[in-house]
C-alpha cells in the first residue's frame, strides 16, 4: 500500500468519517479511539516492511472495531487486492463507498488498486462513487452547527457532535447569535461579575467586548460551577443524555470548539494508590500534555484544583510546569476565584482585540500574560521573569483582578504578546538496565511550550539543546532565558545562537530540596522540580511563558564523587517521602559503583535484603568471577512490576533473571571492564 494512499487514509481522514464512525454513538469514540491509533500504527509498520497478510489482518481488526468506518474498509480492500481472488476485495471496497469514500480519483489512481483494474465490476465501483460523490451516506448521523442565543444553554449531542480522529478529541460545531441587536451600552447593568464598577464603565462607552461569544464549559457535574449570568453573553455548554450516560461530559477536556472557552474541573482521583490531582493527572500521562496544549491554542482556558498535591505535607508533587492552564491552591471551589477573574478579563478586552486574539489563537496565551504579570507578589515588570509569576501552583491571595482587567482593556491587537514555541535539538540519553531502572524513560513529554524529563540517568549534570522561535517573522526578538525554580549556582544556560534561539542547558543534580520564595527565603514544602522559562519580548509585553522542567526523584539519595561520576544511589526511601507511582516504583534497594584506574564505571554491587549482587558494566548480572574477582560470568536481566497484593499499595519493581547468559573476556590482567560476548 502506498504510503501517500495510507497517509491519506489514516491520518487525513479529519472530519469526514467522525459522525458515522461505528455502529455505535460518537460519544463511545473515546473507548475505541486509543485501539483504533493503536491499529493504525501497526498497519503503517506492516506497511513499511511489505507483510501484506499482517497489513490485512490489521485492517480486519480494524473493520471489527469500526464498522461503518470507510477508512478502514478501504484499507481492507488495498490489502486483500493482493490476493488472486478479487472478490472480497472488490466487496470491501463496495462498502467503503457505501460507507463514504467516494473519491472517483483516488480509487482509480491509487497503485494499490491498480491490482483490480482489470476486473468489470472495478469500473462500474469507480462509477458508483462518483455517482454517490457529494451525497450524504445512508444510515448517517447528519452532523452540521447548532445555532444558540448567546447567553442560552448550548447543548452537546449527536447532532452537533463528531469526532475529531486527527487531534484524538470530540469537536462541537456552535453558531452562536446574539439575542438581540443592542449596543453593549444596553448591557452594562446586566454585568455583576469583579471589577463591575470599571467593567461596567467600558460597556457604557462601547469599548468592552463583553462575553458575547465565549462559552463556559464546566466539566464536574455542576459542583463547582462558575456563576455565568453574571458575564452577559457567557454561553454555558451542557451535555445530552447520552453523552452523560458515557460520562464524556466529566473530568478533563475532551471537546474543541470554535468559540474561546472558560472551563473548569475541580475534581481530583482521591483514593487508591494512583490518586493526584488532574494537573497532575494530566502531566504524568503520556497523551494529555499534547491535548492541554492543543486546547491551550484553541482559545480554550482552563482552570483546576491542586487538591494535596502542593500542600506542605505532601510538598510540591508536580514533575513539570506548564502554561496550558492554572492549577489553583486549594480544593473544591479554590477555583473560582480565577474562572471570574479570567471571564472579567475576557469581558475587558476591546471589540477589535478580543477579534485579533480569537483569530490568532491566542486567547489563552494572552490571558495568561495578563494573569501572570498581575499577581500581587509581581512588584515590577522585571518580576515577570522570575519565579514570582510563574508558580506552579497559584494562591487567590495574589490575584489582582482589578490590575487584570485594566491591562487587557489597554492592550490594543498591535500589542498583543507572541508565542514562545520551543523544540528539543539535542537531549541526554539513559540507557534502561544500566543507567536506571524503571519503566518509564526519561522524556517525560514534548510539547511546544513545555518540555518536561524526569532525571534518571546517573550524570550529575543533564544536558540539553533547546530552540525557540515565534511563529511569524521574529528575527529582531531576543529570547530571555532564566531560572525560574531551582539553584541557579547548579544551572548553566548557555546561548548558542546571538539572540538567544537557541542555548544548551545543563543542571546539575538537585534531587529534593526546598525552593526559595519571592524573597529569598526557603518555602514551606518541598520540591523535586527545577524549573527554567524562555520568554521573548515584542512592542510593550512579554511573551507568556514556555517552560523546561527537570524532575528528580523524591525516592532516590545520590551520592556523587569530587569527579562528578556516581558514587551510590540509594532507591529504599529511607526518609519514606511520596513519590508518585506512575513515574517511578518502590525499589528497595542500593546500588555502590566501582570503577578501574582510568575512571570507567565497572559495573555495581547492589545492596538488597542483607544481600549483596553484582552487575557488570552492561547491567548483567554477575554469576561467576575470575581469581581477580572480575565478571567471567552473567546473564541479561529484566525490570519488570511486581503486585505486592497489597490493597492500596502499588507495584514494586522486581529484577528477573532472563535465560541468555553472557560470557566477559579480558585483554590482560590490568583489564577490569572486559567485553561481553552472549553464549548460543
Amino acid at each position: 500500500m502506498s504510503m501517500k494512499r495510507m497517509l491519506c487514509c489514516l491520518l487525513g481522514v479529519g472530519l469526514a468519517l467522525c459522525a458515522g464512525a461505528s455502529t455505535n454513538t460518537v460519544f463511545e469514540m473515546p473507548l475505541i479511539f486509543p485501539k483504533h491509533r493503536l491499529l493504525q500504527q501497526q498497519l503503517i509498520q506492516s506497511m513499511r516492511a511489505g507483510k501484506i497478510s499482517e497489513m490485512e489482518a490489521v485492517c480486519r481488526e480494524g473493520v471489527a472495531l469500526m464498522p461503518r468506518d470507510f477508512t478502514w474498509q478501504y484499507n481492507l480492500a488495498c490489502a486483500l487486492a493482493y490476493r488472486a481472488d478479487k472478490k472480497e476485495a472488490l466487496d470491501a471496497l463496495d462498502r467503503a463507498i457505501d460507507l463514504g469514500f467516494r473519491d472517483p480519483k483516488a480509487i482509480r489512481d491509487d497503485n494499490d488498486l491498480k491490482q483490480l483494474a482489470s476486473q468489470p465490476r472495478f469500473k462500474a465501483l469507480v462509477e458508483k462513487a462518483a455517482r454517490l460523490e457529494g451525497k450524504p451516506v445512508e444510515g448517517g448521523v447528519s452532523v452540521r452547527p447548532q445555532s444558540v442565543m448567546m447567553g442560552l444553554s448550548a447543548e452537546i449531542n449527536e447532532t452537533d457532535t463528531l469526532w475529531d480522529f486527527e487531534n484524538g478529541c470530540f469537536r462541537t460545531l456552535l453558531t452562536l447569535l446574539r439575542p438581540e441587536l443592542k449596543r453593549m451600552s444596553a448591557y452594562a447593568d446586566a454585568y455583576i461579575g469583579p471589577e463591575a464598577t470599571q467593567i461596567r464603565a467600558w460597556f457604557r462607552d462601547e469599548t468592552a467586548s463583553g462575553n458575547f461569544g465565549d462559552l463556559y464549559v464546566n466539566r464536574d457535574g455542576g459542583h463547582s460551577p462558575l456563576a455565568f449570568t453574571n458575564f452577559p453573553g457567557l454561553t454555558p455548554v451542557v451535555y445530552c443524555a447520552e453523552a452523560q450516560k458515557h460520562r464524556t461530559h466529566l473530568s478533563l477536556p475532551n471537546t474543541l470548539f470554535d468559540q474561546p472557552v472558560i472551563g473548569n474541573s475541580s475534581m481530583s482521583m482521591v483514593s487508591g494508590p494512583f490518586w493526584r490531582s488532574l494537573p497532575r493527572a494530566i502531566v504524568t500521562d503520556p497523551f494529555q500534555p499534547i491535548a492541554a496544549f492543543q486546547f491551550y491554542l484553541n482559545n480554550q482556558c482552563w482552570f483546576y484544583p491542586e487538591h494535596k498535591d502542593y500542600d506542605p505535607d505532601t510538598g510540591d508533587l508536580f514533575p513539570a510546569n506548564t502554561p496550558y492552564y492554572v492549577i489553583s491552591q486549594g480544593s473544591s471551589f479554590s477555583d473560582q476565584p480565577f474562572m471570574e477573574a479570567f471571564a472579567a478579563s475576557l469581558a475587558a478586552f476591546r471589540p477589535a482585540t478580543k477579534q485579533a486574539l480569537v483569530s490568532r489563537k491566542l486567547v489563552a496565551p494572552t490571558l495568561q500574560v495578563i494573569f501572570r504579570a498581575t499577581q500581587k507578589r509581581v512588584k515590577g515588570p522585571e518580576d515577570y521573569l522570575t519565579g514570582a509569576a510563574h508558580p506552579a501552583v497559584f494562591d487567590k491571595g495574589d490575584l489582582d483582578v482589578g490590575a487584570m482587567v485594566r491591562m487587557a482593556h489597554a492592550m490594543t491587537p498591535e500589542e498583543i504578546p507572541p508565542l514562545v514555541l520551543l523544540r528539543t535539538l539535542e537531549d541526554a540519553k539513559a540507557e534502561v538496565g544500566v543507567d536506571f531502572f524503571d519503566v518509564r524513560p526519561e522524556g517525560l513529554f514534548d510539547t511546544p511550550c513545555c518540555i518536561a524529563r524526569v532525571v534518571r540517568g546517573l550524570a550529575r549534570e543533564r544536558r540539553m539543546k533547546i530552540e525557540a522561535s515565534v511563529p511569524g517573522n521574529a528575527r529582531d526578538l531576543t529570547f530571555r532565558w532564566v531560572v525560574l525554580q531551582g539553584d541557579p549556582a547548579k544551572i548553566a544556560i548557555k546561548p548558542l545562537t546571538p539572540n538567544g534561539s537557541q542555548v544548551e542547558i545543563s543542571a546539575a543534580y538537585h534531587g529534593v530540596y526546598r525552593p526559595q520564595d519571592a524573597a529569598g527565603l526557603p518555602e514551606a514544602r518541598m520540591s523535586g522540580r527545577v524549573d527554567i522559562g524562555c520568554f521573548v519580548k515584542a512592542g510593550a509585553y512579554y511573551s507568556a511563558p514556555a517552560f523546561v522542567s527537570y524532575y528528580y526523584l523524591p525516592n532516590e539519595e545520590r551520592v556523587y564523587r569530587s569527579d562528578g561520576k556516581i558514587l551510590s544511589v540509594d532507591y529504599s526511601n529511607q526518609q519514606h517521602r511520596y513519590a508518585d507511582p506512575v513515574l517511578t516504583l518502590s525499589k528497595p534497594w542500593k546500588d555502590l559503583y566501582e570503577y578501574d584506574a582510568a575512571g570507567r564505571c565497572a559495573g555495581w554491587f547492589r545492596k538488597r535484603e542483607g544481600q549483596v549482587e553484582r552487575f557488570t558494566y552492561l547491567g548483567h548480572k554477575v554469576i561467576a568471577t575470575d581469581p581477580q574477582n572480575r565478571p567471567v560470568k552473567a546473564c541479561a536481566v529484566q525490570y519488570i512490576p511486581k503486585q505486592t497484593g497489597l490493597e492500596g499499595v502499588p507495584p514494586v519493581l522486581s529484577c528477573v533473571e532472563l535465560p541468555q547468559r553472557f560470557t566477559y573476556r579480558y585483554a590482560n590482567d590490568a583489564d577490569k571492564i572486559g567485553t561481553a560476548e552472549p553464549e548460543k
